[in-house]
Formats: structure tokens, C-alpha cells, sequence
């Protein structure tokens, strides 16, 4: 009786879905209930900065994603597979209409040219978007993929007994996939240093193509760490007598180092090492004088390229007056919960590199450590990527390859997302802009709200 029941309703509402492949569905009740206004804050094509306003019939969640010509949900061909972008924003509809506004950096993909409004599953509305604002980025110079926290031997969920044995090699391959021509990573490849761990990322690292180069982060310098180790099993032709092609200069600490080949234009890959796991104290430094002095160098002398500075630790925000944990790499929420492990501000080291945040605005810093989800920017606009309007350097957020943390309001605690979540950057570089796409590894897809644009 109830197998029959079951079909009935099958019978019943099969009709309504219009595209079920497309992922697109549509429902006398649901279809054509919302309107959409998009009200930007600029002119500039591709910036998706600006408001998002849904009127409609039924109050609730509206996910709001970006569509193609054909108002089918934004995908492409990645590898033979296709992948989908994310919704870009959430709307709550409360009394016939809501808004939800769309952070500054955000970009508009190139491909989209409708927005499309969903409600359980199923569209309800959709708008053009205006010819100036499609993104039209031009010719790709190239792209890279950026990653942090790999963190073998640190978590294990799953049959390897090391998630970072999944996690990793599924990130490069679907960077792989996307024609990256290098990979930087902002440290943290281990638990606590330990060779075992440097042997693991030797072995995966060294299966591909391209260059997959690292900065020591703070676990790497642990307990378990030794430079001879680092310097056999890490960075593949750094440090040896025999240098890969494009590196340009290695510190005297056998650590820090300059990637700046011609296929990539001869800008600048800086890898920065954090020499000792220290933080919190009038003391503390993570970084030496001879070190800031060889940044500093590097800086100066690639002030009319761009820069790519791989470093693990984050900044406090710099801004007088605001809130210390509100800045781009970590957040905090209304009971206090943020991640404590900031660079520790007022001491030496810190001061040093701030100033060169602030000095040379060509710099895009790519930092890691906090583990934050790329979805956490919800309780801190500011988390993924800022330039503190306009006053220092980009800086960007990584998010963790084999553990995103997430917490919530109201909870004074945050849970790791190990083989459940598996996150980092593709970065595509253009004649005047920068686009930086987040992808979700494990789901194959593409992260719509934490997909940025910025001037180069």
C-alpha cells in the first residue's frame, strides 16, 4: 500500500521539475514568487560589491546563486567533471522581503549573467545582470593554487589512519585539473615536525607537474623539527646545489626563498619561514631580525612586480580602534571565541612587518593558522581577505586543507572539520585584476561567497 502511495506522488510531481540534471527546478507555487534587486556599489565589471534585496511571497531562506545565459546554475568543465559554484549569498525573507549585503572584494564570475534566487531547492525568481557589470577579465596570464595546513599525522578519520593522505593529494589533483602551474602553501605541513610527516608531503608532492612549495608554520617548528630534515624532504629544489628553475635567492637561514620564474611573468613567489612556535608573551617573536632584514630586501627589490608573500601567522587588525580579532585570518564572535595564536602584537618582529604590509601595497599576503572556514566570514567580513581600505597590502586568508573550524554565536568553542570539509584557493592572475576563487575539495565545487576580485 504504501510502495503504491509512494509511486502517486512520484506520478504527481515529476511534471513540475522542469531540469532536474541542471540542478534547476521549477514549481507552479515556488516559480516566479521572488523579485530580485541588485543594487551595486560600484560600476566595475565583475565586483558583485553592493546590496542584494529579495521581495517575495513566502518568507524564508533564499539562497542566491549565479546563473549562466540560460538562467542554469553557474558550473564549469573541470577535468571532464562538472563543477558547480556555491550560492554567493543567503536572504531571509521576513515580512515579504530581506536583504543580505555582498561583501566589497566579492567578484562576479566570469560566465554569470543572471542571479537566481532559490527556496528549498527550487528557483523562485531571477534578474539579469547589467552588460557593465559581467566580468570580462580578458586573457589569463596564469594561475596558481594557495593552500595551508595540510597537517599530516595530526588527524585521523579515516581508513589511512592520516586524512592528510586524502585531503592533499584530492587538492592538488583538482588544481591539477585546473591547469595550475605552481602551488604555495602557508605552512603547517605536520603535526610537530616530524620527518615522517615531511616524508609524506615528499612523496605526494613530488607526483606532479608543477612546483608545490611551502613555509614552515608553526607546528613544522615543533618538538619533532630539525632544518636537515626540512631541507631534504621539503621544497624539492630549493636548496640543494641544483636549483629548479625560477629560484631566485635562499636566505642564509637554508629556509626563506625566492620563486620568480619567466612562465610566470617574473613575479615574485616570497616563502617565509617562521623560525619557533612562540606567541602571547612581551617576548615573543616568530620571526628574526636577519629575516625581516631579508624580506625587507626582496620587497624593495620586486616593488614593481607583483608579490605573493606565503607566511603562516596572521596580523592582528591594524587599524586604531577596532577590534584586534576583527581581522582578515581570524574573527570573533559575540561571546569572545576567537583564535589566540595571532602575530603578538607590539612586539619587534610584529611592528617590523606591519610596516612592510603598509609600505609596499603590491604585496598579496597569504596566511593560514586559524583553520577558519571560509563560510566563518559571516561573523567577520573582514576574515577572508582586506586591504583595510586600502591602506596596507592584500591579505588572504587560507582556510585549512584536511580541518576548517567553524563556531557560531553564542558558543565559546569551535569543532574541526577533518574528512567532512577540505578547503583552498585557486588563484587566477590577468593583465589588471586578480581573481581568487575558494574551492571545496571534497564536494568538487567552487565557493561563490568567498570568491574575490582586486586590482593589480
Amino acid at each position: 500500500m504504501l510502495s503504491k502511495f509512494l509511486i502517486t506522488i512520484m506520478v504527481l510531481f515529476m511534471p513540475l521539475v522542469s531540469s532536474f540534471g541542471g540542478l534547476s527546478f521549477e514549481v507552479p507555487f515556488i516559480s516566479d514568487s521572488a523579485r530580485i534587486v541588485y543594487s551595486y556599489d560600484n560600476e566595475n565589471p565583475g565586483s558583485a560589491a553592493g546590496t542584494v534585496t529579495v521581495a517575495a511571497k513566502l518568507d524564508g531562506n533564499y539562497d542566491l546563486y549565479w546563473g549562466d545565459a540560460d538562467g542554469e546554475k553557474l558550473s564549469e568543465d573541470v577535468g571532464g567533471y562538472t563543477v558547480y559554484y556555491s550560492e554567493f549569498a543567503e536572504v531571509d525573507v521576513d515580512g515579504g522581503e530581506g536583504s543580505a549585503d555582498i561583501y566589497d572584494f566579492t567578484a562576479i564570475p566570469e560566465g554569470a549573467e543572471t542571479v537566481l534566487a532559490y527556496r528549498c531547492g527550487f528557483l523562485a525568481g531571477e534578474i539579469e545582470i547589467p552588460d557593465g557589470k559581467v566580468a570580462d577579465n580578458g586573457e589569463m596570464l596564469y594561475s596558481f593554487g594557495a593552500l595551508s595546513d595540510v597537517h599530516f599525522n595530526r588527524y585521523n578519520g579515516s581508513l589511512t589512519g592520516d586524512d592528510a593522505c586524502l585531503t592533499f593529494p584530492n587538492a592538488l589533483n583538482f588544481l591539477d585539473k585546473l591547469g595550475v602551474e605552481a602551488v604555495g602553501i602557508s605552512g603547517d605541513i605536520s603535526a610537530d615536525g616530524e620527518r615522517n610527516a615531511f616524508e609524506k608531503f615528499n612523496t605526494i608532492a613530488s607526483a606532479y607537474d608543477f612546483p608545490v612549495y611551502t613555509c614552515t608554520g608553526n607546528h613544522d617548528v615543533s618538538s619533532d623539527y630539525t632544518l636537515a630534515n626540512w631541507q631534504e624532504l621539503i621544497n624539492t629544489g630549493v636548496y640543494g646545489e641544483n636549483k629548479a628553475d625560477g629560484v631566485k635567492d635562499v636566505a642564509s637561514n637554508g629556509l626563506d626563498f625566492v620563486y620568480a620564474p619567466e612562465s610566470l611573468g617574473g613575479d615574485a613567489f616570497i616563502f617565509l619561514s617562521q623560525y619557533q612556535w612562540d606567541y602571547g608573551e612581551a617576548h615573543s617573536r616568530i620571526l628574526t631580525d636577519a629575516q625581516l632584514d631579508w624580506l625587507e630586501g626582496q620587497l624593495e627589490t620586486y616593488k614593481d612586480r607583483s608579490v605573493y608573500l606565503f607566511f603562516h601567522t596572521f596580523l592582528n587588525n591594524p587599524i586604531e580602534g577596532e577590534n584586534p580579532h576583527m581581522g582578515e585570518g581570524n574573527l570573533e564572535n559575540n561571546v569572545g571565541r576567537h583564535y589566540n595564536l595571532a602575530f603578538t602584537e607590539g612586539c619587534p618582529d610584529e611592528i617590523r612587518f606591519e610596516d612592510m604590509m603598509d609600505k609596499y601595497e603590491n604585496v598579496v599576503f597569504f596566511n593560514g593558522h586559524s583553520h577558519w572556514a571560509y563560510d566563518m566570514q559571516e561573523l567577520n567580513p573582514q576574515l577572508n581577505i582586506t586591504n583595510y581600505g586600502g591602506e596596507y597590502a592584500t591579505m588572504v586568508h587560507i582556510s585549512s586543507v584536511s580541518s576548517p573550524r567553524r563556531t557560531t554565536p553564542n558558543i565559546d568553542d569551535s569543532s574541526e572539520h577533518y574528512m567532512r570539509s577540505s578547503e583552498g584557493t585557486l588563484v587566477e592572475v590577468y593583465e589588471d585584476r586578480i581573481v581568487f576563487t575558494a574551492c571545496e575539495f571534497l564536494k568538487g565545487q567552487f565557493l561563490s561567497y568567498a570568491t574575490y576580485v582586486v586590482e593589480r
